[in-house]
């Protein structure tokens, strides 16, 4: 709308001349304000435009983003799929691996039980025929033929020594070997020490001296033989490298100790005045088959298992074997045990008076005189023994041994001949057994034996050459008496006879 005001009033003719022109104002100024709209619209258009380019720009910069990340996806993904199965193929190869350690475990537990068994067989006809010699109990040898079989003898030892060492090694790497708890009375340990080494000591000119202080405890409870087997170690090389002067067996309780949180520690100390050990080499003389000195060279003999099996046997105890040594002066080696604590994996408890208490060829002269003590009233003679085993020498060397003892002696060298030549002779009065032969193992024979009613008393005491753990076991089971491990010793084997024959005789 548009007002119009005159100070003068309006004529005919102004109203005409309005009238005529009112339409083209009208017209003029839509046309401007539709001018004015539309060019408010095109800004508002063109703003959205940019808008919506701007908008293109970041979606299209956002898809690109998007692209890549889904190629980094893609790839992370493809990387994944590449080291699952990568992953899958080591644990394939992981799988075998451990299938085939266990197969090689068994196959090295087999293969050591039958060069045990390869090696003690020879070693007990020698053993035995070189005592024999030794005794000359016909008169016929001359000092130095006596000699000369005490050596064989002894030499016989030594190889058997080592044979058990690498046996020992062998258990303890596979953490196969176990340990029986007792009561262990020091004084009796210090007195197994001086009977041990006394004279060897004596035969260096060496001053040897076994000392329990005042304040340790009468006993500890622990692993008896394992705890022997460790002090003779220990004095067997502190003699060995000592040329002079002395060597001492202390045990005393422990005023510090490796050992945390066991109670009270004991200290079994191993001092010697010997050739002593160099500080870069008291480490290495822990390790399997290494020596202090290893050169070709070397002065002083040995395989270097001793103080390893040492260490290992310490740990399964629970303790811990330490050296403290200057070169040229001397050494001492400390064994630290816990009176009373053990790690409970590593025990197997064994309870008194087991029913069936198996002699090995390393029992120690204490244990064979109990046997000694129940069949001493039990004379061999006269006696009738079943000798069961396919090896010749070691039917001659028991014959001859058995026969001097005025026992009747009829043998087999088979399993099953054995089980048939106890049918023909039903008077015989104790067998012994040997285990690996061939068509029937000592196994399957004392089976076949125990199913007979009548011999199901019959004393069998099972021969092995074997020297593993579960071997005892297994003759138990299949129906042994006893068990006794070769290379026999005569003595132990005729004890251990006289008290199965003692027990058969009062038990009828």
């Amino acid at each position: 709308m548009i007002e119009l005001a005159s100070f003068e009033l309006f004529t005919d003719m102004h109203m005409a001349l309005l009238q005529q022109v009112v339409e083209t104002i009208g017209i003029t100024i839509n046309s401007i304000a539709y001018h004015m709209q539309v060019e408010k619209l095109l800004k508002e258009s063109q703003a959205m435009t940019e808008e919506l380019q701007s908008q293109s720009e970041e979606l299209q910069l956002q898809q690109e983003e998007l692209k890549t990340i889904n190629e980094k996806l893609e790839e992370q993904y493809n990387n994944s799929e590449t080291k699952t199965r990568e992953l899958q193929k080591t644990k394939e190869q992981l799988e075998d691996k451990a299938t085939q350690l266990v197969l090689s475990s068994k196959y090295k537990s087999e293969f050591l039980a039958n060069m045990s068994h390869e090696l003690r067989t020879p070693l007990n006809s020698l053993l035995i025929l070189a005592q024999m010699l030794a005794e000359n109990s016909e008169g016929n040898l001359s000092q130095k033929q006596i000699e000369f079989a005490n050596t064989i003898h002894a030499s016989g030892y030594d190889l058997l020594n080592l044979i058990s060492d690498v046996l020992d090694l062998s258990k303890v790497e596979s953490g196969k070997m176990d340990v029986h708890l007792d009561e262990i009375l020091l004084d009796e340990l210090r007195e197994f020490a001086q009977r041990q080494f006394s004279q060897l000591a004596r035969q260096k000119g060496l001053l040897f001296t076994a000392n329990v202080h005042p304040d340790v405890p009468v006993a500890i409870y622990t692993d008896e033989v394992r705890l022997q087997q460790i002090i003779k170690n220990l004095l067997a090389n502190a003699i060995k490298f000592t040329e002079e002067g002395s060597v001492q067996l202390d045990i005393r309780v422990a005023g510090s100790s490796p050992l945390k949180d066991v109670g009270t520690v004991l200290a079994f100390s191993v001092t010697d005045t010997g050739i002593g050990i160099a500080h870069e080499k008291q480490e290495v003389i822990f390790e399997a088959f290494r020596q202090a000195d290893g050169t070709t060279s070397r002065k002083y003999g040995g395989t270097g298992l001793g103080l390893s099996i040492s260490r290992e046997i310490a740990n399964l105890l629970g303790g811990q074997l330490e050296v403290i040594s200057v070169e040229g002066k001397g050494s001492t080696f400390t064994l630290y045990l816990p009176t009373e604590h053990l790690p409970a994996q590593s025990v197997v408890n064994v309870p008194l008076g087991t029913a069936h208490a198996a002699l090995f060829a390393e029992d120690e002269v204490s244990e064979v005189a109990v046997a000694q003590e129940v069949g001493a009233e039990c004379p061999l003679d006269g006696k009738k023994v079943l000798l069961v085993d396919d090896d010749m020498r070691n039917i001659f060397a028991l014959t001859t041994a058995l026969e001097a003892q005025q026992m009747k002696v009829i043998f087999a060298e088979t399993g099953r001949e054995g089980v048939e030549m106890l049918l023909e002779n039903p008077d015989v009065d104790l067998v012994l057994m040997d285990i690996m032969m061939p068509e029937m193992d000592g196994y399957e024979a004392m089976r076949a034996i125990r199913q007979r009613s009548k011999f199901a008393d019959v004393p069998i005491i099972a021969l092995t050459a074997k020297a593993m753990k579960n071997d005892r076991d297994k003759c138990i089971d299949a129906g042994a008496s006893d068990y006794i491990s070769k290379p026999l010793n005569l003595e132990q084997l005729f004890s251990l006879m006289r008290v199965w024959l003692y027990r058969e005789r009062e038990g009828r």
